[in-house]
């Protein structure tokens, strides 16, 4: 697949198949996502994945803390607002999705299921942990960011979906009681990983993208 193509076809998946990630495909991404750059090549990401039982262990226990209400817990900060521009962007990708799952504006019941889903991964067979050392600035979490961007895209290449969750990084205390990750490593984000149910309608929504002129500054061209 063309680099562009790939790019095209990159989306944040949410339904996915039961169909399991075999251990040498999620040890081909890695390798391939090694090669993302970082600030001296100091590569401080450390990947940890879950599969088979200890994945579907992991998703159950989310789901449980979250329809509890337990208050979470991640090991980085999650956003509380968005400048104007940004938070019209947020409002509609809500507001378009529920417009295909048929979910009105007051329907609070509908609407928390669907964000349950995302503690489940979307039913996703594999899940991938991003860490970076907790003594570490911004500039790792970048780094780490590449990295992750690097994985989904060679996951596109192999016929493999992804979406990249914060809400998987928010109770990190259940994550470490599946996966060995030491005290010293923060939980950046987690994956899902998988192959798409190619008839779930959730599986036909994309995000739009703003023309190069909303974002696009160019001088001395």
């Amino acid at each position: 697949m063309e680099f562009s193509q790939t790019m095209a076809a990159r989306y944040s998946c949410r339904s996915f198949l039961e169909k399991p990630v075999d251990e040498a495909t999620i040890k081909s991404l890695v390798e391939t996502a090694q090669h993302s750059p970082s600030w001296g090549n100091t590569q401080p990401w450390r990947v940890w994945g879950a599969g088979g039982q200890v994945a579907r262990s992991i998703r159950e226990r989310l789901v449980e803390q979250a329809s509890a209400g337990q208050p979470s817990n991640p090991e980085f900060p999650m956003p509380q607002d968005f400048s104007a521009v940004m938070k019209k962007r947020y409002g509609e990708l809500g507001k378009s999705l529920f417009a295909l799952l048929g979910i009105g504006r007051g329907d609070d019941a509908k609407r928390a299921e669907h964000n349950l889903r995302n503690f489940d991964a979307f039913g996703a067979p594999a899940l991938i942990f991003v860490t970076v050392p907790a003594d570490q600035t911004s500039y790792a979490v970048l780094d780490a960011g590449m990295f992750v961007h690097a994985f989904c895209l060679a996951a596109v290449d192999r016929g493999l979906v992804t979406c990249i969750e914060a809400q998987l990084a928010r109770y990190p205390d259940t994550v470490r009681q599946h996966l060995p990750i030491p005290a010293d490593g923060k939980i950046l984000v987690g994956i899902a990983l998988g192959y798409a149910d190619t008839s779930a309608v959730i599986n036909s929504f994309r995000t739009t993208r703003e023309p190069l002129e909303a974002i696009l500054n160019l001088t001395g061209f």
